[in-house]
């Protein structure tokens, strides 16, 4: 254990949003609209890193007519395979076009398109033209810098949110090797996503499981973290891109190395168009997958995917590549209707959470999640917020408490550590479980967490990510050890159905 590191404290916030992702803005933007100084600390550029950067800006929610939103609220509810938190879900289903309609007056760049039912048209989906998530995060970001008084702290890694008396104090974090200490009455946890636990992946690189591990070194408790998307739809050569589902019902068609086109057999009655744990999973056997799109739509395809048509005009006869990486986290920190956690003060959002989608997630929800929670998350920490005087200095013992594990300064690369835990969260936590799989992980995973006590950091920040990678990773393999029959995208070959 180091000696106590010098802290600086920075100026109190009324509501502080870890996260400058989609549901990190969205919560800070309703917490300021809520009378609240509001401040957003990023291991990025807010609006301009995480997962919602990369995503394809598709947001679909259930319409708001009666007969629609039971068709939607019915494959919602079969998709999480009885694993939802129901009273969760079944809030997500009846709120979410509600807050798709609430999002329209900030005039981000959004489509919406539309069902019928009885001659009337209800939004069903949005997203931008073309379907790029850097339009929508861009423009949220531009939002909160010309029309709210957001404070954004870039560049800021946070280590642990620090709690008294079962209250938050507020958040430690690293910024260029320093150590600070940011007050708060009231923290959103926004910090989803651990793609890079895995070797490979879809999240960018920041996407490093920092949300999950906060929240247990906090004592939350986490739930269905064995249940891990791997998407199916990511292209890798020529050039990196993702594809959307609704390109198979235009023509497009996965074959192997040989040109068949292995999902059309009676095993996937739905063929390319299955679940994404199915066609995933399907993806993996293969030695090598290839798009397809030499009978797909011509318009659709430059309309809704340009990227991936120029890649194809360019040389129709080279193959478009793709293999299933890790991509979206079903579980986490328990989400209650109103974003509260057991920690008093203390709000979670977006993919940190857990018990919304249960053991799969349906295509173009996770965006809309965002928006609906993201909103109450700020409305409700703004609210805890305003009944505090004041953000309370945490004590000595706490501040020793926290820094408890944090080692000395020195020379080492943790590269080594972080690239092996990768390759065993692919080997034998990823796709395909066996309980013998699982067990070697833990092995080695439990061998690494030694090797990383025992090293001396030359970089904080790489410090700080792989003590949040390592809890994650064995928080994922428990679970999925601990769950012996197969489950939605949780596939172990050798246990029940």
């Amino acid at each position: 254990m180091m000696e106590r590191p010098q802290i600086e404290t920075a100026e109190a916030s009324s509501v502080l949003v870890i996260g400058g992702g989609l549901a990190g803005m969205y919560a800070a933007i309703a917490a300021w609209e809520a009378g609240q100084e509001t401040t957003i600390l990023s291991k990025g550029r807010t609006g301009g890193s995480g997962n919602g950067v990369v995503a394809m800006s598709v947001h679909r929610f259930a319409p708001d007519a009666p007969g629609l939103r039971e068709e939607y609220r019915q494959r919602f509810l079969r998709s999480g395979a009885g694993e939802q938190e129901k009273e969760t879900a079944e809030f997500f289903v009846d709120r979410a076009a509600g807050a798709m309609e609430r999002l329209k007056r900030y005039g981000f760049p959004l489509e919406y398109r539309c069902l019928e039912e009885e001659g009337k048209d209800y939004p069903y989906l949005a997203c931008c033209r073309p379907k790029q998530g850097r339009i929508l995060t861009g423009a949220i970001r531009k939002y909160i810098d010309k029309d709210t008084g957001v404070a954004i702290q870039d560049g800021v890694t946070v280590c642990d949110i620090v709690t008294e008396n079962g209250q938050v104090r507020g958040v430690l974090g690293e910024n260029s090797g320093k150590l600070c200490f940011y007050p708060a009455r009231a923290v959103i946890l926004a910090a989803g996503g651990a793609g890079n636990i895995y070797a490979a992946t879809s999240n960018t690189s920041d996407m490093t499981g920092d949300g999950y591990a906060l929240a247990l070194r906090c004592g939350l408790p986490l739930r269905g973290m064995e249940f891990v998307q791997f998407y199916p739809y990511r292209i890798y050569s020529p050039r990196r891109a993702d594809i959307f589902p609704d390109l198979f019902e235009h023509g497009a068609v996965f074959r192997n190395e040989k040109g068949e086109r292995f999902m059309d057999c009676p095993q996937y009655p739905m063929k390319e168009l299955e679940n994404r744990d199915v066609v995933a999973r399907a993806m993996y056997g293969q030695r090598e997958v290839r798009l397809d799109l030499s009978h797909c739509d011509p318009e659709y395809l430059e309309r809704e995917c340009p990227n991936i048509s120029r890649m194809y005009r360019e040389d129709p006869s080279r193959p478009l590549l793709l293999r299933p990486v890790a991509h979206f986290f079903m579980g986490g920190v328990p989400l209650k209707t109103d974003c509260s956690t057991a920690v008093k003060g203390l709000y979670v959002c977006g993919e940190v959470t857990g018990g919304l989608h249960g053991a799969n997630r349906l295509a173009g929800s996770a965006l809309t999640e965002t928006v609906l929670f993201g909103r109450i998350a700020g409305e409700n920490a703004a609210g805890w917020a305003r009944g505090l005087p004041g953000a309370a200095l945490p004590g000595e013992e706490t501040l020793r408490r926290v820094l408890a594990d944090y080692p000395q300064s020195g020379t080492d690369s943790l590269r080594d550590l972080k690239d092996a835990l990768r390759e065993t969260m692919w080997r034998d936590v990823s796709l395909v479980r066996t309980g013998e799989g699982l067990a070697r992980a833990l092995e080695e995973i439990g061998a690494l967490e030694e090797a990383f006590r025992r090293r001396r950091p030359a970089r904080e920040k790489e410090w700080i990510e792989l003590r949040d990678m390592l809890m994650t990773a064995r928080a994922v393999t428990e679970a999925a050890a601990a769950r012996r029959e197969s489950l939605g995208a949780h596939f172990r070959l050798d246990g029940a159905t």
